[in-house]
């Protein structure tokens, strides 16, 4: 069974929108790795398609796991192949890492 929330309304949507500056982190730090400037990275093509390798992979979840100081599963690319779908996943956990708190 899924795990439940007692989060309602703008506090549920929150949870599962992304926050802009992760994704504007998440473009910046994939496009150093790519070597490609920011801006020609679009979060809705799958990292596979723009050349993300098995090293850019692993090297942005350590970034991501240092940058938002959360626990992130090493297949986390292959479970969110976007950097949309990574934001989404981020801005959650974040988001209920504070709930916590």
């Amino acid at each position: 069974m899924a795990p439940t929330s007692n989060l309602t309304g703008v506090a549920a949507r929150r949870l599962r929108t992304p926050d802009h500056a992760v994704l504007r982190w998440l473009a910046t730090t994939l496009a150093s790795y790519l070597e490609l400037p920011p801006t020609a990275i679009d979060p809705k093509v799958p990292l596979a398609e723009m050349g993300v390798d098995s090293v850019h992979a692993v090297s942005l979840v350590g970034d991501i796991e240092v940058h938002f100081d959360i626990d992130v599963d090493p297949t986390l690319i292959f479970d969110y192949p976007t950097l949309s779908h990574i934001a989404d996943y981020i801005s959650a956990a974040v988001a209920e890492q504070r709930v916590v708190a």
